[in-house]
């Protein structure tokens, strides 16, 4: 009887750690109008971010996710947070994170079916280009350099 005791205070202990690092070790965090993702602030719904493109002039970089995304996480902790790339969304970017598992219906209006996603667009709305799937942190660079200069990617 003893060592179930010691089995199961070991295993509800591991599942505790679990739990704890799980819930510690995501990299998201969310408020009512942002999301927060490599270090940057997001708005959450391409209306939101529409409208203070619009307002600044700046164009959109809109970023499709989903919290069970390896890849997405990768672009989150790895790509996001590399200081030129950090710089350039910040500075000149107005930034649209579309979590698809919460809204499916900005996911729908630019078909994008599977995370990750990237999309660039002018303050007015028009597709300047498009990365489906994972962007390393040079390749991004690159495009984010020639959507600046008004090419696309």
């Amino acid at each position: 009887m003893e060592q179930r005791k010691a089995i199961t205070i070991i295993f509800l202990s591991i599942m505790l750690l679990f739990v704890y690092y799980a819930i510690n070790a995501a990299p998201l965090l969310t408020d009512e109008e942002y999301t927060y993702l490599g270090d940057l602030k997001w708005y959450k719904t391409y209306e939101q971010g529409k409208t203070v493109a619009e307002e600044t002039g700046k164009p959109m970089f809109l970023y499709f996710w989903t919290i069970w995304c390896p890849y997405c996480e990768k672009m989150q902790t790895e790509v996001f947070p590399q200081p030129e790339i950090n710089r350039l969304l910040r500075e000149n970017f107005v930034l649209i994170a579309i979590d698809m598992d919460v809204n499916k219906e900005d996911a729908k209006r630019f078909g994008v079916q599977y995370p990750p996603h990237e999309l660039f667009l002018t303050p007015e709305g028009e597709i300047i280009t498009r990365i489906p799937g994972y962007v390393p942190a040079d390749s991004l660079l690159s495009v984010l350099r020639q959507v600046l200069e008004g090419g696309s990617g």
